[in-house]
């Protein structure tokens, strides 16, 4: 009996020591921008206020400083409320700031008790500021645009996954290098369009969503996706493509001696279904999926040898191979390998199985 009227007072003490603040009397910043330009930097908060029942409206915050530190007080420095932190959901970074470096920014993230591991990061074309402003007019309920944007492409189209604890993961690791992903502004909308690649903590270029797509596949961790492949020149432009969407795809690396060099062979089995084709691919009789089939296999051979030369010749390793080759190889060398990888003969083979081509199979 005492043991548990002393739980149930320690209960209490506990409760009176939590403090709350009420939604209206605090500035709940949801997503962040940084940007450098002419020698300043410039922080950029999207926050939401709360009209009468759910309804919420996006709004600004901006300030500018000659360093980093200095804009998370700037900001509060402009608000009549507290600014919190713990709603947190998306970093974006303009390109110019992420040329320099985001080392500061994700590691004070990363010391931050009030935000999630899982928080997205991104990439801004041009201005991270000039991207926020954009979804903040147009999106007018929803705050959470660009957030909710990275997670259904990392969840059903082509994007591989990304957030603050995978950003620190592939940054620290000593085979890999980290990536985000990458924005762009079409007209008066924010386009997501691609994946921004990064050796150690500073922007060096980025890919399409559909070389994205490619990075996904062979991460091991794609269970959808599309892909567009030409099958041939008949009828009008778009009735000569086949959409091929992605149910499971897994690669496996093998690391061995060829001579006197190293070899990575690539084996990449894909399971795809046709998700549209043009209507003369459907003939009785004749099985027209076969080519398909084998033209998807040496497609796909042919774009991940572009990718990873691509990746070589920036002296970058986004899909971790490194890693991969530490785990196989005693007493590797880091600096050793990353001298030959540049030159390393990378080997893909695709194999791809068609499951099926819609209801009329």
């Amino acid at each position: 009996m005492r043991r548990g009227l002393a739980w149930v007072g320690a209960l209490l003490l506990l409760g009176g020591c939590v403090s709350s603040w009420p939604i209206d009397e605090i500035q709940i910043i949801q997503q962040m921008g940084y940007d450098f330009e002419n020698g300043r930097y410039t922080g950029t908060a999207v926050y939401p206020t709360f009209k009468q029942g759910p309804m919420t409206k996006p709004n600004m915050l901006t300030t500018m400083s000659p360093t980093i530190y200095d804009l998370i007080p700037g900001l509060s420095s402009k608000s009549a409320l507290p600014v919190e932190e713990g709603q947190l959901r998306l970093i974006l970074f303009g390109k110019e700031f992420a040329k320099r470096g985001v080392t500061q920014i994700t590691h004070s993230l990363a010391r931050n008790n009030k935000v999630g591991s899982h928080l997205f990061l991104g990439v801004a074309e041009g201005s991270a500021k000039e991207l926020l402003e954009i979804t903040a007019k147009t999106t007018l309920s929803d705050t959470l645009y660009l957030p909710n944007l990275v997670k259904q492409n990392e969840q059903s189209m082509n994007l591989p996954k990304t957030n603050l604890h995978l950003f620190l993961y592939r940054y620290f690791s000593p085979g890999s290098d980290p990536f985000l992903p990458y924005f762009e502004k079409k007209g008066d909308f924010a386009k997501l369009e691609g994946v921004a690649l990064f050796r150690d903590d500073r922007y060096v270029g980025h890919v399409s969503l559909r070389d994205s797509f490619l990075m996904k596949i062979l991460l091991g961790e794609t269970k959808n996706g599309v892909y567009q492949l030409k099958v041939g020149n008949r009828g009008k432009q778009g009735e000569d493509r086949v959409m091929l969407q992605n149910l499971w795809a897994k690669p496996k690396y093998e690391w061995k001696r060829d001579g006197g060099r190293h070899v990575l062979d690539v084996f990449v089995h894909i399971h795809a279904s046709v998700r549209d084709y043009p209507s003369w691919l459907d003939q009785p009789g004749q099985d027209l999926f076969a080519d398909v089939k084998k033209k998807m296999q040496n497609e796909l051979e042919h774009n991940m040898r572009r990718l990873f030369r691509y990746f070589q010749k920036k002296r970058i390793d986004p899909l971790g191979i490194g890693d991969f080759v530490r785990s196989v190889t005693r007493h590797w060398d880091s600096d050793a390998f990353y001298r030959e990888y540049p030159d390393l003969d990378i080997r893909p083979h695709v194999t791809v199985d068609i499951v099926h081509t819609g209801i009329g199979e």
